[in-house]
């Protein structure tokens, strides 16, 4: 019995080695996958190259963004415009109030809207407060300001000039709060926008900024001042490179509207190049791979090596002289066939051993009959 026992743990060791070893090659595979996937992934980068119709893509994109930046002033101008006919037909600056309120609410992109006389005198307001001395003196057509600081928020101010009663002047005037640009930059995502001035000051974004400090990085401010879309590298690494365009917001005609600048970021990653597309291929066949195969060895885990584990044990146990405990039978394939025979196996020594100690109980007692 002292030789089955001590023999034990390296029987023990020995199945513990033969239970990990496919755990081990499975797991110096994946990592073998991954770093071939990440190789391959870095040379991908490396080699990247932007089509010149991607970079023509991103221009016109940034240029549609500013004629719809363009587009939104004018309109501006063109709905005061139609406001101060409206209060030219009045008499009593009174009645001013209820349109300038109705105008406001129905164009929310005003952050105040007011009417100044000749002494620049606010006779109807609504909205945030006024700020008359935007407002150039005796204006005699209708305009707008260059963008100016109102409360720390950059703000176009947009003035038409009209008479009213008995010839008297006045001036309906709109503070257009160029956050409301925003909705301009729907076609350009996932690029980042930016609305810059003549000095390159930000006006607007669609990321966070601080209104009237330039650019943040170089290569913006340096695209700031072309038509030429480029590829900007950043600090150099792969999610830094980026297709960067801008284009001006002015146009001609009458109203070629302010000298301000669109300019547009978007990363590289996010452009479908044949590189950045067999990099996705490949990180997606890793993934599935390694799904499959964790998939893999958990089923085989849990069907086979703890089952024979298990199965060890019992045998261990039968073999020690341990047949008190029933060798479970829960399987009907191969494991299950080792079990019951196995079982059967207890069972046969249960009864043999049984039998022995009863007659080893016999024997004794027939002894001391017999003994006069």
């Amino acid at each position: 019995m002292s030789g089955i026992s001590a023999s034990r743990p390296g029987r023990t060791r020995r199945l513990a080695s033969s239970v990990w070893l496919p755990w081990t090659c499975g797991l110096l595979a994946l990592l073998t996958v991954a770093g071939t996937v990440l190789a391959a992934g870095g040379r991908f980068e490396q080699g990247v190259t932007v089509p010149t119709a991607v970079l023509d893509g991103q221009q016109a994109v940034t240029a549609g963004a500013a004629q719809h930046v363009r587009r939104a002033l004018r309109a501006g101008e063109l709905d005061l415009a139609q406001l101060a006919d409206g209060l030219t037909l009045g008499s009593d600056p009174a009645r001013f109030d209820s349109q300038i309120k109705h105008f406001s609410k129905r164009y929310g992109r005003y952050r105040s809207v007011y009417v100044l006389d000749a002494q620049r005198r606010v006779l109807a307001h609504a909205g945030a407060a006024a700020h008359p001395d935007q407002v150039p003196e005796r204006p005699a057509n209708a305009g707008s300001s260059d963008a100016v600081r109102i409360d720390k928020v950059p703000v176009v101010v947009q003035y038409a000039p009209f008479s009213y009663g008995n010839n008297d002047r006045a001036i309906a005037v709109a503070e257009y709060d160029l956050v409301k640009l925003r909705n301009a930059f729907d076609a350009v995502q996932p690029a980042t926008a930016w609305v810059v001035d003549a000095k390159g000051e930000v006006l607007a974004s669609t990321a966070g900024f601080t209104a009237f400090q330039p650019l943040a990085r170089e290569e913006l401010r340096r695209a700031a001042r072309t038509d030429k879309p480029v590829v900007s590298l950043g600090d150099g690494s792969a999610d830094a490179r980026e297709i960067v365009a801008a284009a001006p917001t002015a146009g001609g005609g009458k109203n070629p509207g302010p000298s301000w600048r669109v300019v547009t970021a978007r990363s590289v990653n996010t452009v479908l190049l044949p590189e950045t597309r067999a990099r996705d291929q490949a990180l997606l066949l890793a993934q599935v791979l390694a799904v499959v195969t964790l998939g893999l060895f958990g089923w085989l885990y849990v069907m086979w090596l703890r089952p024979l584990r298990r199965l060890v044990r019992d045998a261990e146990r039968v073999a020690d002289g341990d047949v008190r405990d029933v060798v479970e039978v829960r399987r009907y394939d191969e494991l299950g066939l080792v079990a019951r025979a196995l079982e059967r196996i207890r069972v046969g020594m249960a009864a043999e051993t049984a039998m022995r100690s009863a007659h080893d109980r016999r024997v004794p007692a027939a002894m001391s009959r017999k003994v006069p």
